[in-house]
């Protein structure tokens, strides 16, 4: 009977040994799971990290060429006013009558100064 309780505590053993080894392999195998699916993971973040960066810097330019757009019509809109100045003011200098007004101010200042030095 010995040997029969014997072969028992073998097969008992041994039994006992596959399913630690069988735990073994599952652990391993769930270990390669969880480390595939976290990779899959971590480049699902990326990609979605790079396509916020995309549309981030879309947004940039965007609004880089808007403000920009923006900056050469406020200049040029300065621009035609400020030349729209010089023009009326060239106008004004260049009229006939205003000339001759001028020129005869300033001789009577010039006559009128002329005047109080002369003793």
């Amino acid at each position: 009977m010995s040997s029969d309780s014997g072969k028992r505590a073998l097969v008992a053993t041994t039994e006992a040994m596959d399913r630690v080894l069988q735990a073994e392999q599952d652990a391993i195998a769930a270990v390669a799971q969880c480390e595939h699916e976290s990779a899959a993971a971590l480049e699902q973040a990326r990609a979605q990290r790079r396509a916020i960066l995309e549309r981030a810097q879309a947004r940039i330019v965007a609004l880089h060429a808007r403000a920009a757009q923006a900056v050469e019509r406020l200049s040029a809109e300065i621009l035609d006013r400020h030349w729209c100045a010089v023009q009326a003011e060239v106008a004004q200098l260049a009229d006939p009558q205003r000339r001759q007004v001028a020129l005869e101010q300033l001789a009577a200042r010039l006559t009128t100064l002329e005047d109080r030095h002369t003793p």
